[in-house]
């Protein structure tokens, strides 16, 4: 029962703080912080709508359950950056990166993913997610 009051608890802060005219930290930056460089076995993602923290523990949730996910590493494989608009997700070594099923996850979780990198044999690739018909 006390799982359900905190998840009550969080959703009604963040409905509160969004009400009160707070805007998603994707559009509140004012000194955007550069992200940390890529990893081998890290996809970098830019999501649209995250708020708070409670956000980002339901996108954490989700994107943590793909298989291509290390859960292993520390915060189950997912790191994110709500003031700063992203997400860092560790890969299975030697797994590569699920474009399609990273950008479904972020969207079953309510928000919007722009893009994706990672590096690929040394090669930084860029990915962007299939628009919608």
């Amino acid at each position: 029962m006390k799982h359900y009051r905190n998840l009550l608890i969080g959703l009604l802060a963040c409905m509160v703080a969004f009400a009160a005219g707070a805007a998603p930290a994707s559009e509140t930056k004012a000194d955007p912080k550069e992200p940390p460089a890529l990893k081998p076995d890290e996809v970098r993602l830019r999501v649209k709508g995250l708020v708070c923290s409670f956000c980002a523990q339901g996108l954490r949730k989700k994107v943590s359950k793909l298989d291509c996910v290390d859960t292993k590493k520390p915060q189950k494989g997912v790191t994110v950056d709500e003031k700063n608009g992203y997400m860092l997700v560790a890969l299975k070594t030697g797994k590569p990166p699920a474009w399609q099923d990273l950008f479904t996850a972020v969207e079953n979780a309510g928000f919007d993913a722009t893009e994706a990198e990672a590096l690929v044999d040394g090669e930084r690739v860029v990915r962007k997610p299939v628009e919608k018909k």
